[in-house]
């Protein structure tokens, strides 16, 4: 019988960046700043980890820059061991892994790895992150040896959004990933000053949609999920073919729900993701520095502030205009002024309370309660069951950071079925 759902605060993610530099310049990346030398101490990430397996989080994300350059990564993945209920993920561009780094990464207790590739062919790949595609496939081929499942991330832009499917075709066939996730570049960061060759329009996005719903089905029978992250943020369009029920990537969900995601820079600051895309923040997103107050004591402010309702987010349609400069009044001046870029530090803009949980459209759809059950009769250790501070149930699998979102009578039903090992 499952366990009863444990309860969890409204922070479900945490996104580490725990080294600013990168060996690459991507013209989309978020950090805008000139790359200089500056990483969040071991320790500090040490602490982070342990706070959020303290604060029942669902999924840690160690990124960058690109983390294989932190000088103690091999401690970092070895503090992987400390989590038990809550998942991990490494994000690398895979240009820097040696066959030491994947012994690592295999002896650690991260839950999966993702890697960007922008092509299946270097031409293509190296539109906007360089010609590295040989070094890249390279690196994904080792990846694969560690045992971990792997989710490839393609930033799809003016260049290569019409080859995506090509790269799907590709890592399906070669068994290299179980996910493919693709998103479109931000207004954010280095991508500022390249975001008029790079910015996909709003029938684009609609176009980026097609091509995964024509396509999901088939490379969902060849082992890959295909999905772009995108496209409801952006356009305010559901899609029913990739979320037919009440299943979305958490990823996803951190995209569409403020309240559920938190950051943690290379300089120690901790971040509120309610009125941020990117790296860039709207008005004053810190909640205090991980060098200066223990990492649960920020947890606890953070949560604080949410169930205050105090902490605000931009209306999807406004976010949409200035972190994908999509929409009637779309205008690049206009956002850097918002995010403190331009002539004054800031923009008059509306501010509304932060929609949660409980309001998310999934839950217009239909509930597949005998796959949530099936699921948890097959693969219960990779799943947690949580309770919502709104009293929704969240049933979340590690292993694909996909997450289902069911009322409690819904939940009752699985349980019941559970125990009594019949079917729903």
């Amino acid at each position: 019988m499952p366990s009863h759902p444990e309860p969890v605060g409204h922070l479900l993610r945490m996104v580490i960046d725990a080294v600013n530099e990168c060996n690459l310049r991507c013209h989309y990346c978020h950090p805008g700043e000139v790359w200089r030398q500056q990483q969040l101490p071991e320790q500090s990430v040490r602490s982070a980890l342990l706070a959020a397996e303290e604060a029942g989080i669902l999924e840690v994300v160690l990124t960058g820059g690109e983390i294989t350059l932190h000088s103690d990564l091999q401690a970092i993945l070895e503090s992987t061991h400390l989590l038990r209920r809550c998942a991990s993920t490494l994000i690398t561009n895979a240009t820097k892994l040696t066959p030491e780094v994947i012994d690592w990464m295999a002896a650690s207790n991260l839950t999966r790895v993702c890697t960007s590739v922008d092509g299946a062919t270097n031409e293509v790949h190296g539109t906007a992150r360089g010609k590295n595609l040989p070094k890249v496939l390279t690196g994904l081929r080792l990846l694969k040896d560690t045992g971990k499942p792997i989710t490839v991330i393609t930033v799809v832009h003016q260049q290569n959004w019409r080859h995506a499917i090509e790269l799907s075709d590709f890592l399906a066939t070669e068994k290299l990933a179980t996910q493919h996730h693709l998103c479109a570049p931000s207004f954010s960061g280095q991508a500022r000053s390249h975001y008029p060759k790079l910015a996909l329009n709003e029938t684009e996005f609609h176009q980026v949609q097609q091509l995964v719903d024509s396509h999901f089905g088939r490379l969902r029978d060849h082992g890959l999920y295909l999905t772009f992250n995108s496209h409801w943020p952006a356009t305010g369009r559901r899609t029913l073919t990739v979320n037919p029920r009440r299943t979305i990537t958490l990823q996803q969900l951190s995209e569409q729900v403020k309240d559920v995601l938190c950051n943690v820079r290379p300089n120690g600051e901790f971040r509120l993701q309610a009125a941020t895309w990117g790296r860039e923040m709207v008005g004053n997103a810190i909640i205090g520095s991980v060098h200066a107050q223990p990492v649960s004591q920020l947890i606890a402010a953070a949560e604080s502030t949410l169930t205050s309702g105090t902490a605000r987010q931009l209306p999807r349609v406004d976010e949409a205009r200035h972190k994908f400069q999509i929409g009637a009044r779309a205008n690049i001046d206009t956002t850097n002024i918002l995010i403190g870029h331009g002539e004054t530090s800031s923009a008059a803009t509306e501010m509304i309370p932060i929609l949660s949980v409980d309001e998310h459209w999934l839950l217009d759809n239909p509930a597949d309660l005998a796959t949530v059950r099936s699921q948890l009769v097959q693969d219960r250790d990779n799943h947690r069951v949580a309770r919502h501070p709104t009293g929704r149930i969240l049933v979340f699998d590690r292993r694909r950071s996909l997450i289902t979102l069911l009322h409690e009578q819904e939940w009752q039903q699985v349980e019941t079925a559970y125990a009594a090992g019949s079917k729903l």
